[in-house]
């Protein structure tokens, strides 16, 4: 799947689904102060079984809620909180009846091409942050794998194939990185060891004074 860079447009879209999706969630009812829990008395067989007419309810998808819990993500991780409150009523004034864009637009003390320019804006911001963490990985030189070629006629491996020197799997013509008999490299070794000769005495010396206290 080729990677597509997000736009302001693509992440405005999700916004308003995931306002969407919040609005048709079942609402949350307290218990009532009055009344009965008992059921209503059905007084005929034509109130049971009447020509109503069948209600439907809208429902929120499992795969539109996993959006819009991205969503949350994106906007509570890349704006701040004044720019997050506004994306927020916006996209639910967006989606719900009763109030106009203009109208909210005046109670936040702009016009209907500032507030356009800002959402625009908040929504560029979510779009350039997500793709600064994507394209770091698409750019990178290891991206383009490919698989391993298998060995034609190797059924099986054996202990004494795995035993292996570095050397061999080298080119006959190429050089080591770092060359095993150079006395530069016999020179640390030997460093190395004395170094760690030297820790362990004096270790068994701090141990020894501390049986002895």
């Amino acid at each position: 799947m080729k990677y597509q860079a997000w736009t302001w447009k693509a992440v405005e879209d999700r916004v308003i689904e995931m306002a969407d999706t919040i609005r048709m969630m079942p609402r949350t009812r307290g218990p009532k102060q009055f009344g009965s829990s008992m059921p209503e008395a059905v007084q005929s067989f034509s109130e049971a079984y009447g020509s109503e007419e069948a209600r439907y309810r809208e429902s929120a998808s499992a795969a539109a809620l996993g959006r819009s819990e991205q969503v949350w993500g994106w906007i509570n991780t890349f704006l701040d909180e004044p720019s997050r409150k506004l994306l927020y009523a916006w996209s639910w004034v967006k989606v719900r009846k009763g109030m106009k864009i203009s109208a909210f637009a005046a109670q936040n003390d702009m016009n209907d091409r500032m507030l356009r320019r800002s959402i625009q804006s908040h929504c560029q911001s979510i779009a350039n942050s997500l793709n600064r963490i994507t394209l770091p990985r698409l750019n990178n030189g290891d991206l383009p794998l490919s698989e391993n070629e298998g060995e034609h006629g190797q059924s099986d491996v054996t202990s004494n194939f795995c035993e292996r020197t570095p050397r061999q799997w080298m080119a006959p013509d190429a050089k080591p990185i770092l060359d095993m008999d150079s006395p530069e490299l016999a020179t640390l070794i030997a460093r190395i060891e004395k170094g760690n000769e030297r820790r362990e005495r004096e270790a068994r010396r701090r141990q020894k004074l501390g049986m002895e206290a």
